[in-house]
């Protein structure tokens, strides 16, 4: 039993929790109904809030003549303002209900049988029970809502390196990290591990719940089915890389990638001993490892069909493995479309090592943990040969975390790329007022800007504009390809750090472009 204050604290908390971010999310965004099947908008969902109060304890236990639409209630909408003081009269008005109730005694008028609720309710203790529990329920329906519609803006906190590397006056929009926060669903998957305090050795009945869930969510989002028994489990695409490297190629051979290209990549090739050959640029004379970054990592390029068959012919003709690193997939915009390599079809799928990871997507690159699929039955061999702890293992928490995002994180990523495509159109619009080369990305969420005529323009840029960017000639070293005039920024933020970013660098950029 509670009390009848401890009742309305914990109602009170709801309601004030729900028109808090109602307010926070402002007339616009409160009025959006996420692009999720069966939500509702922030405003609707307050609205049968005020109507389940208004119904269940004005009418029912209170006694009052209740007039309730309750199908329009979930198609509201308005202005917010009024919206928060029908809440601030309905918190007053359930007080007195509540005080004035008796809680074993029956229901002061009869349930509308068209008003769905649960069966059996008699007495007036169990109507504002049912009050408290809708009330609660969508608390956290509102939650999920605002993260849907503005995720969260977390940027300057913890230890990450996007925003720990910079001094305290600079915005950090370099490393591929978002300040978007997480899926609900990561969220909860991880809060209750700790809960839990579950941190022992791991155990999966049925297997590493990590391969099922990949082949699931390529299947439905990507329309591939990976083959059953090729995935492996890893901790990051880079390691994938390394490991692949290693296995099917030699010191001295050549490993052909579009360049510019991610860094580490690079760095990977060149560490190992092998040479970067740029793909279309150098001949392929001694390449025995294609690896291909789709989508494209700093271009934004997202490959048609025609391009991904040009490059297995490529692959074919001179017998190439090709490591498909795809870990931006689902941060295409349409109309573009990705296409898994290894769905050309049955010759692409022997020959192709997909390496993937919801830490993109979904924000979770400190959690290390990633799959390869692998096509080549040699290399798949190989890997099982080696012994089984030599390539190290993700954490239980990275494993749990990549689950939730690809079996219950669709709905978060609809609304991030919602944010995304927003950004994008930022982006577009300044950069057309800017003397840049400038292409808009078709995936990612990483525009390449070029035409900086300064040496080491994103050092230059983060000294006098307080901007960090990554570096251009970063993306191309060790080759021959020139990039020292280009930049890498990362518009995965909030809309309002986005225009102060772009606010920053739009006197310095036009200082530093020679407009080519």
């Amino acid at each position: 039993m509670i009390t009848v204050e401890e009742y309305l604290g914990a109602t009170g908390r709801a309601l004030d929790g729900m028109g808090g971010i109602v307010a926070g999310l402002g007339d616009e965004l409160a009025n959006v109904r996420p692009p999720v099947q069966g939500a509702s908008s922030p405003y609707a969902l307050l609205t049968h809030c005020l109507g389940v109060v208004g119904y269940w304890a004005g009418g029912l236990v209170a006694g009052r003549v209740v007039e309730r639409d309750r199908e329009a209630e979930f198609t509201s909408s308005g202005p917010v303002a009024p919206l928060l003081e029908r809440v601030r009269q309905a918190r007053e008005q359930l007080a007195a209900d509540v005080r004035g109730a008796d809680f074993a005694g029956p229901l002061r008028t009869a349930p509308n049988p068209g008003f769905l609720g649960p069966a059996g309710i008699a007495t007036q203790g169990a109507a504002l029970l049912h009050v408290y529990e809708e009330l609660a329920q969508h608390h956290g329906q509102m939650e999920i809502l605002r993260d849907l519609l503005r995720p969260k803006e977390g940027i300057r906190r913890g230890t990450g390196v996007k925003w720990g590397a910079v001094g305290p006056d600079t915005i950090g929009a370099w490393v591929a990290d978002m300040d978007l926060g997480v899926a609900p669903a990561v969220r909860h998957a991880l809060l209750d591990a700790v809960d839990r305090e579950d941190f022992g050795y791991p155990h999966w009945p049925g297997g590493d719940p990590v391969p099922a869930a990949f082949e699931a969510w390529m299947a439905e989002r990507h329309g591939w089915e990976p083959s059953a028994g090729h995935t492996r489990v890893f901790t990051d695409v880079l390691q994938i890389l390394q490991v692949v490297i290693e296995q099917t190629t030699r010191p001295g051979d050549g490993v052909a990638i579009h360049v510019p290209a991610y860094p580490p990549f690079l760095a990977a090739i060149r560490r190992s001993g092998r040479r970067i050959v740029p793909i279309g640029r150098s001949p392929m004379d001694g390449v025995r490892l294609l690896v291909l970054v789709n989508p494209q990592n700093p271009s934004g390029r997202v490959f048609r069909r025609a391009e991904l068959e040009a490059l297995l012919e490529l692959a074919e003709r001179y017998d190439l493995p090709v490591l498909a690193d795809e870990i931006h997939a689902d941060l295409v915009y349409a109309p573009h479309r990705h296409i898994p390599f290894a769905s050309l079809g049955s010759r692409a799928a022997r020959r192709t090592i997909t390496a993937t990871s919801a830490t993109k997507a979904f924000n979770l690159a400190g959690l290390r943990c990633a799959v390869a699929h692998v096509g080549p039955a040699d290399l798949r061999a190989k890997l099982d040969a080696m012994p089984p702890d030599i390539f190290g293992t993700p954490s239980t928490l990275g494993r749990l975390a990549t689950v939730a995002a690809w079996r219950d994180g669709a709905g978060w990523l609809e609304g991030l790329r919602a944010t995304l495509t927003a950004n994008r159109a930022t982006i577009g619009a300044w950069a057309s007022g800017m003397p840049l080369r400038y292409r808009e990305p078709e995936g990612t969420y990483l525009a390449w800007l070029g035409g900086l005529r300064e040496p080491e323009p994103a050092a230059r840029l983060e000294r006098t504009a307080l901007v960090r960017l990554s570096e251009g000639a970063e993306f191309s070293e060790g080759t021959d390809v020139e990039t020292g005039d280009c930049v890498r920024l990362n518009f995965a933020t909030s809309p309002a750090v986005l225009t102060e970013i772009l606010r920053r660098l739009t006197p310095k950029v036009g200082q530093y472009c020679n407009g080519s």
